[in-house]
């Protein structure tokens, strides 16, 4: 069968066919020993907590589409990506820690019990804070960077800043082996993927599976569908914010009108700095 159509696993869809799945363990072990300051040991046997994505995925009601899972050592994981960078992006990151961390507890149980919860969030443009392929934040005191609790982890990786970086930049073995998973989730070139996928068993494994499902109809369909919901969401995104900023000047503008009428300003001068029309002017 001939190849249907092009991936590339910045689709949230296609991402969590890969990572997110039974079979692919070892191909999600890989990734997360490229990102965490954990022992292989205790990321191997890991445990996905959201399986019946494909169910929920008809319906084209489901939201986020993220990796939930947990260690042998019951630290708990969330794994999201996204194509761009949106204005709430800090705010709903901890938002949905916290909802992570939350869980962890009952009722009456001691807070000490509560467990070490990490986010991982892959992002495909629009992260400028710094330069960096991989930031990690944790609370610190601010003068000694002492960490508060280790409960909290936060990685941020830089798909935009993967595409540009070269692996000859970097030393260690660990952070090419990253950049190369980066570089591989970014691109939607097969040719790329394939030459890749020749540096890791794993990779080449992964890849396979891609091979899969460019060939197959149905998972063109989900693939399309997810496509169609991000860009849908990204417009209904846009346009509430502009809507916010036309809302916002329109209440500056009677503002300005209202405070110009009680100087008893005239009622052409106060159209011409407003914009408002006279009638409009004249309720005020």
């Amino acid at each position: 069968m001939n190849q249907l159509f092009k991936i590339t696993l910045r689709n949230d869809y296609a991402f969590k066919r890969i990572f997110g799945s039974e079979e692919n363990k070892d191909v999600l072990q890989d990734f997360l020993e490229c990102i965490l300051d954990i022992s292989p040991k205790n990321i191997e046997g890991l445990e996905l907590l959201d399986k019946e994505f494909h169910k929920e995925l008809l319906s084209e009601k489901l939201g986020i589409l993220d990796i939930k899972l947990r260690l042998k050592t019951g630290t708990f994981i969330d794994i999201e990506i996204q194509n761009v960078r949106h204005r709430d992006f800090a705010e709903r990151t901890l938002y949905y820690w916290s909802r992570m961390y939350n869980s962890g507890i009952k009722k009456g149980q001691d807070y000490t019990i509560l467990p070490k919860c990490i986010t991982i969030n892959l992002i495909g443009k629009g992260f400028n804070k710094n330069k960096r392929l991989h930031n990690k934040y944790l609370v610190l005191e601010e003068k000694t960077k002492e960490p508060l609790a280790s409960k909290l982890e936060i990685h941020i990786l830089n798909l935009e800043r993967a595409r540009i970086l070269k692996e000859d930049k970097f030393n260690d073995n660990k952070t090419k082996r990253l950049l190369n998973w980066l570089k591989f989730i970014e691109t939607d070139d097969p040719e790329v993927r394939k030459m890749l996928a020749e540096t890791s068993k794993v990779m080449a494994q992964a890849n396979d599976k891609i091979i899969i499902m460019e060939m197959s109809h149905k998972e063109k369909w989900l693939y399309e569908s997810r496509m169609k919901y991000e860009h849908d969401r990204a417009s209904c995104i846009n346009e509430g914010y502009q809507q916010g900023l036309d809302k916002g000047s329109y209440q500056a503008k009677l503002e300005t009108a209202r405070l110009m009428k009680l100087k008893e300003f005239d009622i052409n001068l106060i159209q011409e700095i407003s914009g408002l029309p006279i009638e409009e002017i004249e309720k005020l």
